[in-house]
């Protein structure tokens, strides 16, 4: 009764904001009127918090017993600003000012240390500055894909021996991919963590495009319904079997025990036609890697500080909520794969913000072997941290990765009889892929409340196995229950899904 009286108070606390009311704006510089995109805004005890999106416009909910509050609206190399949620009630926009920069004020260590020195205390203190501590995080996570599927990808059957199964077969199931596969998908959940553990509990989710996969995946399944039927058959023949494979490798097709309850499949449809539901662990494990992937500081990606021999760096000075503040600047050398910028405490060297990309000209995972290609062409990341008493714990992530794949290769599939010395074939089919994808992946997430947790209040935390997502045709910002988090940018909104 203890422990589920804790977790009961850990969502009660956790869900006092969707009791509110809302505010939208543009966050602009005062003096060019430029919009400010990723703009940090929260009460002054980081409740609550959100952030612009990349046109600078933002929308916050307000619960009703902090009518009388006010908001802080902080952006790098901005001071800080101050107002009155009253007034934003009336006028939701807001101009931010530069900081001046007096140089007769910039402490003398600022001139001592160079900006490879810096990297080198910012390394040494990264397990410090932003520790990893039990929490219950409210969480806000959009994805997006987009995968181009051209008229120019090919699948020839060279030659079978299946009744049911040739060239026509398989141009009707290319004509069912659709040429532009995009999908979106927004959750809100409880995030979960107590040292290496972690829980999630959802909220709300709603997909723009994402049930489309499965019902390309269904139409597919009718066109080949024949030849997957004679495949679960043969699971139930011992004297039956499929294999598959490329040249000399190969491998026999079989049923799949790992379906016990402990294990889903990551998308499945409901009874309820507006809906699909989604694997919760999948959901987990998904947050968990992309944030190991984006801020971890042993992660590749952030190799422009635990590799610094690959960079070339570049200080300056700024000022952040009255504080000094290290702008560094870094592109790669040689070795190196991003450019971009960070701004470090001058006082304690945390991390306050990262914006990296790509160079131009680098990629990775450049591999081609045996007909099969695949490269990652871009990345990009955006992370903001926020600092809650002396620790910094990550508030804001918005990241893109674009990837190419190619295949061009022969492939074969025979169905067989077992025998004493030597197997029958009795059905046998060859095919040639000639296929390239370019896909395109983006995601934003944003915290916008946390907490500290015990373990016994995440010991009485239950996951659910599945969380259902809502399907919606058109974005409008009241398909949310709970209260939009972050507004979405002009392509989203102009977004409007096919009819299934």
């Amino acid at each position: 009764m203890r422990i589920s009286f804790i977790a009961l108070l850990i969502t009660c606390n956790l869900s006092i904001w969707a009791q509110n009311k809302s505010i939208n704006g543009r966050v602009v510089d005062a003096e060019t009127g430029v919009v400010l995109p990723f703009a940090s805004i929260s009460f002054n005890d980081y409740s609550n918090g959100s952030v612009s999106n990349s046109e600078g416009v933002y929308v916050i909910d307000i619960p009703t017993d902090r009518m009388s509050d006010s908001l802080y609206f902080s952006y790098m190399g901005y001071e800080t600003l101050r107002v009155s949620v009253k007034s934003l009630m009336t006028e939701g926009s807001v101009s931010m000012h530069s900081a001046q920069i007096n140089l007769a004020e910039i402490p003398v260590y600022s001139q001592t240390l160079s900006a490879l020195d810096i990297i080198k205390l910012v390394e040494r203190n990264f397990t410090e500055n932003h520790p990893q501590v039990n929490q219950a995080q409210r969480l806000f996570y959009h994805s997006y894909n987009n995968t181009p599927f051209s008229e120019a990808n090919k699948m020839r059957v060279k030659k079978t021996s299946f009744v049911d199964i040739d060239q026509e077969l398989v141009d009707e199931v290319l004509d069912v991919i659709p040429e532009d596969i995009k999908s979106y998908r927004d959750v809100i959940v409880d995030f979960y963590s107590h040292g290496v553990e972690r829980k999630i509990v959802p909220i709300e989710g709603i997909s723009l495009q994402e049930s489309t996969a499965l019902s390309v995946q269904k139409k597919i399944e009718e066109k080949l319904l024949s030849l997957t039927e004679d495949i679960e058959l043969s699971f139930e023949d011992d004297e039956l079997y499929y294999k598959m494979g490329t040249g000399i490798f190969s491998t026999k097709l079989e049923l799949d025990n790992s379906d016990s309850e402990d294990t889903d499949t990551v998308m499945t449809h409901a009874d309820d036609s507006t809906y699909y539901l989604m694997s919760t662990e999948y959901l987990r494990k998904d947050l968990k890697n992309f944030l190991v992937n984006t801020t971890d500081i042993t992660t590749d990606n952030l190799e422009f500080i635990n590799k610094p021999k690959k960079y070339n760096y570049r200080k300056e000075l700024t000022l952040f909520n009255g504080e000094w503040v290290y702008k560094i600047s870094f592109e790669p050398k040689e070795q190196g794969i991003f450019q971009g910028v960070m701004y470090i405490a001058a006082m304690n060297y945390a991390v306050l913000q990262f914006d990296y990309e790509f160079a131009t000209g680098k990629s990775t995972e450049n591999i081609n072997l045996l007909g099969i290609g695949h490269k990652v062409n871009y990345k990009k990341a955006q992370i903001i941290y926020e600092k809650v008493d002396t620790a910094y714990f990550v508030k804001y992530v918005n990241a893109e990765k674009r990837e190419f794949f190619s295949i061009d290769r022969n492939f074969f599939m025979v169905k067989k009889k077992n025998r004493f010395l030597f197997d029958k074939a009795l059905n046998k089919i060859k095919f040639a892929l000639d296929m390239q994808f370019e896909t395109k992946n983006g995601w934003e997430l944003l915290v916008i409340h946390r907490q500290n947790l015990t373990k016994e209040a995440f010991e009485g935390i239950e996951e659910p196995k599945k969380m259902a997502i809502k399907k919606e045709l058109v974005y409008s910002p009241d398909m949310w229950e709970h209260g939009s988090v972050i507004v979405p940018n002009t392509e989203l909104k102009n977004f409007r899904r096919g009819i299934e």
